[in-house]
């Protein structure tokens, strides 16, 4: 069976095609063609997810991570009613989607001041980055780029000494720069 076995599997005849895998860490690398339809990493592992959960990979869940895959930044769930709609997915469905795909370990919930949530796919699905966090407006931007390797070092280095001097183990970090953000501060 291919490595998608915990889907539906394809009608009789329809070929499935696996490409090799190229050692890698590309969450948008084809692992195998279903139908004509590439399916990535990030789909592989997701299924995975779901099915640890006891949850079916429906168009749904399907749709909906395909907009966090294709968000470029963390999504409101104003944002996320105004793509889901777009992509013909249910409101009625969404917030138990949103659920169903936290309590997965896909998305994640971000809670910032000022009371707003946004939602993204957990790191192990995504990339390593940090947020800046508007206060005027609530935007949130993905942080990464130039300076991000010297932080990165300064954070693991502090992630050390917390684990020497506290006795506690760190699992993992988020840092959030709020500020004001080029729009809200003007020309």
């Amino acid at each position: 069976m291919s490595p998608t076995s915990y889907q539906t599997a394809p009608p009789r005849g329809v070929p499935i095609n696996i490409t090799e895998d190229d050692g890698e860490r590309n969450r948008r690398r084809p692992v195998a063609t279903i139908g004509g339809v590439e399916e990535s990493a990030l789909v592989e592992e997701v299924g995975h997810r779901l099915a640890r959960a006891g949850l079916r990979w429906t168009a749904g869940r399907r749709a909906v991570v395909d907009i966090f895959e294709s968000a470029q930044a963390p999504l409101s769930m104003q944002d996320l009613q105004g793509r889901a709609r777009v992509a013909r997915v249910p409101l009625s469905s969404l917030y138990r989607i949103v659920g169903d795909l936290i309590g997965a370990n896909v998305l994640v919930k971000l809670e910032f001041e000022e009371g707003f949530a946004r939602f993204e796919l957990v790191e192990e699905l995504a990339r390593h980055h940090h947020h800046l966090v508007c206060v005027e407006c609530g935007t949130v931007e993905d942080f990464e780029g130039p300076g991000l390797p010297d932080l990165e070092r300064a954070v693991d280095d502090a992630m050390r000494s917390i684990v020497r001097r506290h006795r506690f183990s760190v699992r993992n970090h988020r840092l959030d720069f709020f500020g004001t953000c080029a729009a809200c501060t003007g020309p």
